[in-house]
């Protein structure tokens, strides 16, 4: 498990892994003007050779009416997230969703060597934005 640096000498901000070594913080967007059933031709964040993907926040928007959505590791592979609903139809508003995790926590981590996926239910838009660090 990393951990962020909140006071002492070293900057704020900062994530590190299990042997102290200093992880960059990474952001990843991907709009998806046109959902698939299924995973997304287009990942979220590519797979990296013997790294996990460990996300640290999200946020996922989706059109009116639009597709329920998961992350997944790897195309196939396991469902990582809850999976987030969309609005009700009929709604006049497109849906929302933002979540964060309370360091040094992380919300989601794929296996080593796979990308992450972003999996929806029905076509429409959406769009997806996280804030990463490779473990």
């Amino acid at each position: 498990m990393g951990s962020l640096d909140v006071i002492g000498q070293i900057a704020d901000g900062q994530y590190f892994d299990q042997s102290g070594n200093i992880l960059p913080i990474l952001t990843q967007a991907r709009s998806y003007p046109a959902t698939t059933v299924g995973d997304q031709a287009q990942t979220v964040v590519p797979a990296v050779a013997g790294k996990k993907v460990r996300v640290l926040s999200m946020a996922l928007t989706s059109s009116i009416n639009g597709p329920q959505c998961f992350l997944r590791s790897g195309a196939g592979g396991t469902q990582i997230s809850e999976t987030i609903l969309r609005n009700i139809t009929g709604s006049t508003s497109a849906m929302n969703y933002q979540r964060s995790a309370y360091y040094p926590i992380h919300l989601y981590e794929t296996n080593a060597g796979q990308a992450l996926v972003l999996n929806c239910s029905a076509t429409g838009v959406a769009s997806v934005q996280v804030v990463y660090v490779l473990v």
